[in-house]
């Protein structure tokens, strides 16, 4: 069935593909699109020369393109003028710049209708006539297009000599998970240099293909292609390569740092030289805060995409504050097109008293086992020494209230890299409240000590219900570095690794890890979680004066109460509508003793 969303794992001992796991709107990783190809042509255009198009196309008429076909669905190429027939919701309508007046559209998704489930899609679109492109030494391709991927073939080939030969540019295959995002941009903007074969020939063609290998695929819209000479001199700033170094031997980017592990932040610019001309002295600077470094005056030749490196390193202070991150490139020459040169507020570091998270915050996919049991999270590079009490989870929006959810931590074993059990919370039960919400868990031993050097793995998991609702969906932030998130499915006993990044995150607050107290009052407290109002339930077996007080994790007491020569039973109502959501420790103390229970509030 198609629209089961399937991302592919990694098996951690080989770094090799190995099985997929299922997960909700599998997450878009970051896919170039840009392919290029060194020119065979000796001669370059001059420092001077700027963008000139050869030969466009917006598809607003049918006349200009042949539409072939090899297969047997009668749903194949078309030319439509309809930007909302696009059947994603995220990616409509069509957003190229002409979408109105006409694009190319292919729908595989309309193969669920008929007979037609299973019946191949093969087709092709090739532009009538040749274009001339036998002044030109640099030649690029540039198209608008908008797709959501399953196990579609799709792609554009160009030719040099009137379609004799045709040299292909695959922009996703069925069998390559970990290329092809599942969701484009709208539009998503591809350039690809074809000077190898379109250069300097008057027989120039261009077609693009589509191929749904027999599935229910999902589909795709092409609009305003065009043939071009670029700019002589033009850098692109492809984006920033940030985070700190640890243990694992990963530069990590940290999102949310607790003071106590401020350690240094490396900074990058993946630059890419999309002119005509070789860079000799291409130099990324990233600001953050009041912070500035630059890299090296770096040669970037046409066509290549380098890491220029800062020369210096950002330690925040440990005070309470937001860092935005931003940075660009130069170069000795004048850009020709400076607009991509430079990405403002491209992420921010919050430094905070607790919260040590890799996720940006913003929830925007999942990760699950089809309601079996698993664990997903992330590896923690800890700088130094400190304990954790506990830590949060993202739900997503799919997941079924009711299931039983728990947090694990995991050292790691420096010798073979085996992930060794260190603790874990009880279960807990999803509510309603926390569907799309962060739930925070305290483990079961308290505050467990973390040692400065070392890394360690905390995941949240399920052991599922065998299958009969979504179960625990872990929310996903987007793509993460190969080998740094972690999916263990019980259903083979394995450890894969995943590139989507689980919304998992740790929590140093001391008095997350409070453990509590021996109940010799028989203290209950419920509902828990609670909303507006809770009740605490205990028995005085003497008269006694009795103090009720709710902790928040600070250990600022926000609820008090007292009782004065109560004995037996006792049941009384807290007003908790004006706490905000989060984890809180009741206690009760009477006749010189303290009894607690954890409460948490969710709005």
């Amino acid at each position: 069935m198609k629209k089961l969303y399937v991302s592919f794992l990694a098996v951690l001992a080989t770094g090799t593909f190995h099985a997929q796991v299922k997960s909700i709107n599998a997450p878009r990783l970051d896919q170039r699109t840009s392919f290029e190809v060194g020119s065979s042509v000796a001669h370059k255009p001059s420092a001077t020369a700027k963008v000139t198009t050869i030969w466009s196309d917006n598809f607003s008429s049918a006349a200009n393109w042949t539409i072939g076909s090899t297969g047997s669905n009668p749903e194949q190429w078309h030319i439509i003028n309809t930007p909302s027939s696009i059947p994603v919701s995220a990616l409509s309508p069509f957003a190229s710049p002409t979408a109105a007046n006409g694009f190319l559209f292919v729908n595989s998704d309309a193969n669920n209708t008929g007979d037609f489930d299973g019946t191949p899609i093969i087709t092709t679109a090739t532009n009538v006539g040749t274009i001339d492109c036998s002044a030109h030494s640099v030649v690029k391709l540039k198209y608008h297009h908008n797709f959501r991927w399953w196990h579609d073939t799709r792609g554009v080939r160009v030719s040099g000599d009137n379609g004799a030969t045709w040299h292909e540019y695959e922009m996703s295959n069925e069998t390559d998970y970990s290329t092809p995002n599942q969701n484009s941009g709208n539009p998503e903007v591809t350039v690809i240099d074809v000077s190898q074969w379109c250069a300097g020939s008057s027989q120039v063609k261009v077609q693009f293909y589509y191929d749904d290998n027999d599935y229910w695929g999902w589909y795709w819209a092409v609009d305003d292609v065009e043939l071009y000479v670029p700019e002589a001199n033009d850098l692109k700033l492809n984006s920033i390569y940030w985070g700190s170094t640890g243990f694992w031997a990963e530069r990590l980017a940290y999102y949310q740092v607790p003071a106590s592990q401020v350690t240094e932040i490396e900074f990058s610019g993946l630059v890419e030289n999309i002119g005509a001309l070789d860079q000799q002295d291409a130099v990324f600077t990233a600001t953050a805060g009041a912070f500035s470094g630059s890299s090296a005056a770096t040669p970037v030749l046409v066509g290549n995409v380098d890491t220029l490196a800062c020369t210096t390193t950002l330690t925040p202070g440990t005070a309470t504050a937001t860092i935005s991150v931003s940075g660009s490139v130069t170069m000795g020459n004048n850009d020709g097109d400076a607009s991509n040169n430079t990405l403002s507020n491209y992420a921010s570091v919050a430094i905070n008293p607790y919260v040590y998270s890799r996720d940006n915050g913003t929830a925007t996919n999942g990760s699950f086992n089809g309601g079996m049991g698993f664990e997903v999270g992330n590896i923690f590079d800890i700088f130094a020494n400190t304990t954790i009490g506990g830590g949060s989870v993202y739900v997503n929006g799919a997941a079924e209230i009711g299931a039983e959810i728990y947090l694990k931590l995991y050292s790691i074993d420096p010798a073979t890299g085996d992930f060794l059990y260190v603790d874990e919370t009880g279960p807990y039960v999803l509510t309603s409240n926390d569907i799309d919400a962060e739930v925070t868990l305290s483990f079961l031993g308290g505050n467990y000590p973390l040692n400065a050097g070392e890394s360690y793995l905390l995941v949240a998991g399920s052991n599922g219900d065998g299958g009969a609702t979504n179960d625990l969906v872990v929310g996903t932030a987007g793509p993460a570095p190969a080998q740094t998130c972690f999916y263990y499915d019980m259903t083979d006993l394995t450890w894969y690794y995943t590139t989507s990044q689980p919304m998992v995150r740790m929590n140093f607050d001391p008095a997350l890890g409070i453990k509590e107290t021996s109940n010799s009052f028989g203290l209950e407290v419920a509902p828990n979680p609670a909303a507006d109002a809770t009740s605490v339930t205990f028995t005085m077996k003497n008269t006694s004066d009795a103090i009720i007080n709710v902790i928040d994790m600070a250990g600022k007491v926000v609820a008090t109460q007292s009782l004065s020569g109560v004995n037996g039973t006792q049941v009384v109502e807290i007003n908790t509508s004006a706490l905000n959501s989060g984890m809180y420790t009741v206690t009760v103390a009477a006749n010189g003793t303290t009894v607690s229970k954890k409460l948490a509030i969710r709005k």
